[in-house]
């Protein structure tokens, strides 16, 4: 693939609580990539793996989905990665905090923790690679999704049986190939 500059027909929407990204799993962790037939397939699986993360089945760490609606307009929606100002708000919330604390550094605090919180969310990048992310959403066929995930731990029996609920494929999967194979079955429906 060549290199990829930026797209116009590429619509970015960045919400959540923490970071956007590294391409190489960091420790225990995984990435799975997943596509499906439908726009919004994606989204449904996410929140029915959402579900199971509440329920502790699964530990994601970072979920991306990417679009492509007919028109060939790709739709990248990071759900795990601050905005520069989300973080500059709560940067600003720890800052008054801090300047309630101690003192009359009130007002310096609020605009410190503010700066400090704003240039973490352009440095720090501990998740999926956003690179990646928007190659997956080019090579997407129009009316596709995929759903992109960084997981932590090994993929449950719960987790298999929901992904069964759906028709897709797997993408890329850096878990063993016994894993990726048990993710191939669920999603193409053989048992």
């Amino acid at each position: 693939m060549s290199e990829l500059t930026p797209d116009p027909t590429v619509e970015e929407v960045a919400t959540g609580p923490a970071a956007d990204a590294a391409s190489v799993p960091v420790g225990g962790d995984q990435i799975v990539g997943m596509s499906f037939d439908k726009v919004t397939r994606a989204e449904e699986v996410l929140l029915a793996l959402v579900h199971l993360q509440q329920e502790g089945e699964i530990a994601l760490h970072d979920a991306v989905i990417a679009a492509k609606d007919e028109h060939g307009k790709v739709r990248i929606h990071q759900t795990i990665d601050p905005t520069v100002g989300q973080s500059a708000v709560q940067g600003g919330f720890w800052g008054t905090l801090v300047g309630m604390l101690f003192g009359p550094a009130f007002f310096v605090g609020t605009i410190a923790g503010a700066a400090g919180g704003a240039l973490m969310a352009r440095l720090v990048d501990l998740g999926l690679d956003d690179r990646w992310v928007r190659e997956v959403g080019d090579w997407l066929d129009p009316g596709t999704s995929a759903l992109l995930l960084l997981v932590s731990e090994d993929v449950r029996p719960a987790v298999v049986a929901e992904l069964s609920r759906y028709e897709g494929r797997v993408l890329y999967c850096t878990f063993p190939d016994a894993v990726r194979e048990e993710l191939e079955r669920a999603l193409s429906h053989e048992r």
